[in-house]
């Protein structure tokens, strides 16, 4: 009987993970970048992965789009425009709520993105997890999932509603405007850190060249290893905070 019980899960697991693409099509786009200073992404739901081409001229798009409702294809698409500011964006159809035994309706499209790698970036995400290697300097909002930046040439801005953010080889500054739930780990940050606002989660960063600042954090720990300027936390709610291997000065709210 158990060996049956757990046939059936996997069965069922199965089909229910074959069931959340039931409908699906190809992306394969280009887009000339020549010229352009800023590339606008406004990417919806699914995963985004975007990696830099050192000498790249375009920026190649391709994904997979999965929906649940056969008609939906023609709605899900990417839209290109090009020029000096020049945009990838992601049109889905609008989906209200609807649950069921075998799931819910969906519509989401998973992207690999190719640019060039001195191309600036400003992203926005809806949901699913981020991966950014090799680019220059890039702004992103996410409301939801994982975010992983790695090699980045120039600095970084990000707004976070929830999933972890982690930062590795970071050449410019790194600013969090805001980060409502979910960790921030950060290593070899070449510029300085600035944490604006943090809701709830672990803050470390190591190896940070220049100052490491938290303007407010609500809960989680603090933990700064090996910073070359100040470490500064200025509010915090609750949580350890950690300092070792700090060259400048370390100022911790009172208590």
């Amino acid at each position: 009987m158990n060996r049956l019980l757990i046939l059936g899960i996997c069965l069922f697991s199965t089909s229910l993970q074959a069931w959340n693409c039931k409908y699906e099509k190809e992306i394969d786009q280009e887009l000339d970048l020549d010229g352009a200073e800023v590339l606008t992404i406004l990417a919806g739901a699914g995963d985004l992965e975007i990696e830099g081409d050192d000498g790249a001229s375009v920026a190649t798009i391709r994904g997979r789009v999965c929906v649940s409702e056969e008609d939906w294809l023609d709605e899900s698409r990417i839209d290109v425009a090009g020029g000096s500011n020049a945009e990838i964006v992601v049109e889905l159809p609008e989906i209200s709520s609807s649950w069921s035994l075998m799931g819910s309706k969906y519509a989401y499209i998973d992207l690999e993105i190719t640019v060039p790698d001195n191309i600036r970036l400003e992203i926005k995400d809806s949901s699913g997890d981020v991966e950014i290697e090799g680019v220059s300097t890039l702004s992103l909002k996410d409301s939801s999932g994982d975010v992983h930046l790695e090699d980045i040439e120039g600095s970084v801005t990000l707004n976070d509603s929830s999933g972890d953010l982690v930062l590795e080889d970071i050449e410019g500054d790194v600013t969090v405007d805001s980060d409502s739930s979910g960790d921030i780990r950060g290593r070899d940050v070449e510029g300085s850190v600035l944490v604006r606002r943090d809701s709830s989660g672990d803050i470390r960063f190591i190896d940070v060249s220049r100052d490491f600042t938290v303007e407010r954090d609500s809960s989680g720990d603090i933990t700064a290893k090996g910073v070359g300027g100040d470490f500064i936390v200025v509010a915090d709610g609750s949580g350890e905070i950690v300092a070792k291997n700090v060259d400048g000065e370390i100022q911790k709210p009172k208590s």
